[in-house]
């Protein structure tokens, strides 16, 4: 008989917030994913990632990527952050954040 497949989603405790938040404070790069507004594509590129002092991802954009262009068009988007270690890099803890993107100005 075979096993039942282990759910790969934690579920959401105490133990699971804390790796996440751990996760998302120490990210220094992550994978952003956008929709390509003239063809409605996804679109994956690596950004650099921080937080801000509340714990809210930030990414540092130039207006000549093409993730802006496509953040500016719709804001939604998706950031995948975690660090592989050794061997099999899906072995190790990652988080999927749903955003929704939003302008800061200097200052």
């Amino acid at each position: 008989m075979d096993e039942p497949k282990k759910d790969v989603i934690r579920e959401t405790d105490a133990e699971a917030i804390r790796l996440a938040k751990t996760l998302l404070r120490s990210a220094r790069f992550g994978a952003l994913a956008v929709i390509e507004p003239q063809t409605g594509s996804p679109l994956a590129s690596r950004v650099g990632v921080a937080t801000d002092i509340d714990g809210a991802p930030l990414i540092l954009v130039s207006m000549l990527s093409a993730h802006t262009g496509a953040l500016l068009a719709d804001p939604r988007c998706s950031l995948l952050l975690g660090e592989p270690g050794k061997g099999d890099p899906l072995a190790h803890p990652r988080l999927t954040l749903i955003c929704q993107a939003a302008r800061l100005e200097r200052g």
